[in-house]
């Protein structure tokens, strides 16, 4: 693909400062400071840019561009991922929590699944925190419609679904489960399957492939990888700096003449902000989190997931009652093997057949909330246990998804669940499943949407944010990730932090220009 240009190929000289060849200090200003480069800090600084403001971008992660891009999932997980993809939330279970620390953030590795948040979010957002007059569905719908143009949200095409989605498909259909094709930034995607360790050919529109290219080569704006944000500096109650330090060890200052905006993810944030002299009493309380597991399951036919989108069908039909969303994901060969029951002979039999395997998985709603601060060497720390409500919704769907598997011919089922049997060989054996264990030791939980640690509400006793974004108490610093959400969704939440972040950053744009917001 030599001859093939890619939307992050060429970039207008000196729009990208690489952190890692920094040779001296470095002293800039700028409208505004961008902090982060994923799916928040992206759309936000595509915005101000697009406006006309001068736009800094600030990202500790390097810029893992489409062409260097491998099938090494080792190694997108090694340079592209925080701490390698070894971060866990910390309680009576440990959970992995995976974060992209890259130039596009999360964007880069997830599976650009859109979703608009739902209407019953919004109004309990209303009823419970005050925020109906800022944050509804007539705010947010046309920055989701702009999104959606921006970035071809469509269906998973025919050519690109793969037997792992059909598959699903056809059985919830079957059970009577309302169910469907995922709806994805996507713009050709070749069904390679490769979303969790970057798209390859730059047809899944992650903020490294669009946002940030865009912003920088017709904008004008500025990047600045592998730097990681110290502080924002605050004089007089008004954020006026970002304070960075390069991966070669040099000060980075970028000076904000009109204000700063922090998109540092759910769990950075907060803890950025505490850096930078935050004292609000509810910084770092209420995170929530969609932990998710998968079931695997071994079967006669191919399946063959390194076809197909990697996550390509859904079901939120148990999104309110019962608290889970369904959805298929396609593993590469060197994850699906770490998730694959046995020993000896009888795993490398399993190996063997590993184009014969599916997998299904589901996302808990949980109401569990946990605290974001810093451990003893500044590393961030998330406390968080899954309560029992959370597991009941969790046998319920695991079980769910283990009778779907049998429903299309399974041989094995794989529920993963300490104290129910590796393999069931039986929809029979289902129902150890629903008397399983209520202990969330026992479950091989992942988290991957992350919310709510530096909230959003009217009261600066219980809030960090107001309904306008800013920080309590402090002129000129917004927050747009995920952070502010006052509660999870049930639903994957990149489109949603991309519309709040839209919305907020057009809204800064307009008061900059004197303009009534659009």
């Amino acid at each position: 693909m030599s001859d093939v240009r890619f939307p992050d190929d060429d970039m207008p000289a000196g729009a990208v400062v690489d952190g890692e060849a920094v040779t001296r200090a470095v002293d800039d200003a700028f409208d505004f400071v961008v902090v982060g480069s994923g799916a928040a800090g992206a759309s936000a600084a595509y915005v101000l840019a697009e406006a006309g403001f001068s736009v800094g971008i600030v990202e500790e992660g390097p810029w893992l561009k489409t062409r260097d891009i491998t099938e090494d999932v080792h190694t997108a997980f090694s340079k592209y991922t925080r701490e390698s993809g070894m971060q866990v939330l910390r309680g009576r279970s440990f959970v992995p929590m995976i974060q992209g620390r890259c130039v596009g953030g999360s964007t880069l590795i997830n599976s650009a699944i859109a979703w608009r948040i739902p209407e019953d979010v919004v109004d309990d957002w209303g009823a419970r925190f005050g925020l109906g007059d800022s944050i509804n569905m007539r705010e947010l719908d046309p920055h989701f419609d702009a999104l959606e143009r921006d970035l071809s949200v469509r269906p998973v095409a025919d050519d690109a679904l793969g037997e792992n989605n059909a598959m699903f498909l056809a059985m919830a259909n079957k059970r009577g489960i309302s169910a469907s094709r995922m709806r994805r930034y996507d713009r050709g995607c070749k069904g390679s399957g490769m979303c969790l360790s970057a798209c390859p050919t730059a047809a899944k529109q992650g903020m490294s492939v669009t946002y940030v290219p865009w912003a920088l080569a017709r904008h004008g704006a500025r990047i600045f990888t592998s730097a990681r944000v110290e502080r924002v500096e605050i004089r007089g109650h008004r954020a006026v700096a970002v304070v960075a330090k390069s991966a070669s060890g040099h000060p980075i200052v970028l000076r904000a003449r009109r204000g700063v905006f922090v998109a540092a993810s759910t769990v950075q944030t907060p803890n950025l902000l505490r850096r930078s002299g935050v004292r609000s009493p509810a910084l770092g309380k209420h995170f929530q989190a969609h932990p998710g597991l998968a079931v695997g399951g071994m079967f006669k036919r191919p399946i063959e997931m390194s076809f197909g989108a990697t996550q390509g069908a859904e079901s939120i039909h148990y999104r309110k009652s019962e608290r889970f969303k369904l959805e298929t994901i396609s593993f590469p060969p060197d994850i699906a093997a770490a998730r694959i029951p046995g020993a000896g002979p009888e795993l490398v039999e399993r190996l063997a057949r590993l184009g014969h395997v599916a997998s299904w998985a589901a996302q808990i709603r949980a109401r569990a909330e946990g605290t974001v601060g810093e451990g003893w060497s500044g590393a961030d720390r998330v406390k968080y246990t899954l309560g029992e409500d959370d597991i009941r919704a969790t046998r319920k769907a695991v079980a769910l998804l283990a009778r779907m598997m049998f429903d299309a011919g399974a041989q094995e089922v794989w529920p993963g669940i300490f104290g129910v049997p590796s393999v069931l060989r039986s929809v029979d054996q289902v129902k150890l499943v629903d008397e399983g264990p209520l202990d969330p030791r026992a479950y091989a939980f992942i988290a991957t949407h992350l919310f709510g640690a530096a909230r959003m509400g009217v009261d600066p006793r219980t809030s960090v944010v107001d309904a306008d974004f800013r920080v309590h108490g402090v002129d000129d610093l917004w927050v747009v990730d995920s952070s502010v959400f006052p509660t999870n969704l049930g639903v994957n939440p990149q489109h949603s932090i991309m519309a709040m972040s839209r919305l907020a950053a057009s809204r800064v744009a307009a008061r900059a220009k004197g303009l009534r917001a659009a």
